[in-house]
């Protein structure tokens, strides 16, 4: 019979703080005074970032929830450590100002967080937005693909493209009942917005499409009863983007599954 048995565990290199944690304090400055924060949980920590939530901590905690009530606030650190001998702070750095930039430039639009600020070089805060990723036993409405219809026409007039919604994960159904963005890394607004040159301008449009192209995926997958045959033949049309992101990324994913594969398989002792 064979003993019990353990994971191993995926080597620190893998991992955007290496061995590192997220820091058990947050010292931030909200108009005029001093607020400390202190950590509640870990969303998530992979190969480009780690997610923590914290909590003011002048507030008490909500009983028995972690995630409710008042003085919450997201922590986000990109990539710090290198990979297999390579650096890749500078690329963290680089990821954190674009996604901060974009943040920047979306404030004000009702389904994106608040910005709060920068922590350290590769890092920043948002408000913390209650809710829950896009899961098919969800109870949708037509009024949800609507404000989310709304939502991305807004960052789409601010000259962004939000360029992840191929993912369910990133759309959070708020505890308001409204689409909300989050994970904005891979975002992508020219520098100059309006006045970018033409090949930006080209991009831009090609990114927007595609994420239309996946608002129609999603809403008549999760919601079918309320679609227009012109929503379905939107979801149907797939641009040269989803055709190159599919080409290139699969084979990534697929490798990098392979190889935390490893460190997922049982040990006989």
């Amino acid at each position: 019979m064979h003993a019990p048995t353990e994971k191993k565990s995926p080597p620190p290199y893998l991992f955007a703080l290496g061995q590192d944690s997220l820091p058990e304090t947050l010292v931030m400055q909200a108009r005029g005074s001093t607020v400390t924060f202190r950590f509640v949980k870990l969303f998530k920590h992979d190969f480009f970032a780690a997610t923590g939530l914290y909590r003011d901590q002048a507030i008490a905690p909500a009983p028995a929830d972690d995630e409710a009530g008042p003085g919450l606030v997201v922590l986000k650190i990109q990539r710090t450590r290198s990979f297999c001998g390579f650096p890749l702070a500078w690329l963290g750095r680089r990821v954190a100002r674009n996604e901060i930039r974009v943040l920047e430039s979306l404030q004000g639009i009702r389904g994106v967080p608040e910005f709060l600020g920068r922590h350290g070089t590769s890092g920043f805060m948002h408000a913390f937005v209650p809710g829950a990723p896009l899961e098919p036993t969800m109870p949708f409405t037509a009024a949800f693909f609507d404000n989310f219809r709304d939502l991305l026409a807004a960052i789409h007039a601010r000259h962004a493209a939000y360029v992840d919604t191929n993912k369910r994960e990133n759309i959070l159904l708020g505890t308001d009942g409204r689409p909300w963005l989050i994970d904005f890394q891979i975002s992508y607004r020219p520098r100059r917005g309006a006045r970018c040159n033409f090949l930006s301008r080209a991009l831009l449009r090609r990114l927007q499409r595609a994420d239309w192209y996946h608002f129609y995926k999603h809403k008549t997958r999760l919601l079918p009863a309320a679609c227009t045959p012109e929503d379905f033949a939107h979801a149907r049309r797939r641009g040269f983007l989803h055709w190159l992101h599919r080409m290139c990324a699969r084979p990534l994913i697929q490798m990098r599954r392979w190889f935390l594969s490893r460190y997922r398989l049982e040990k006989v002792k």
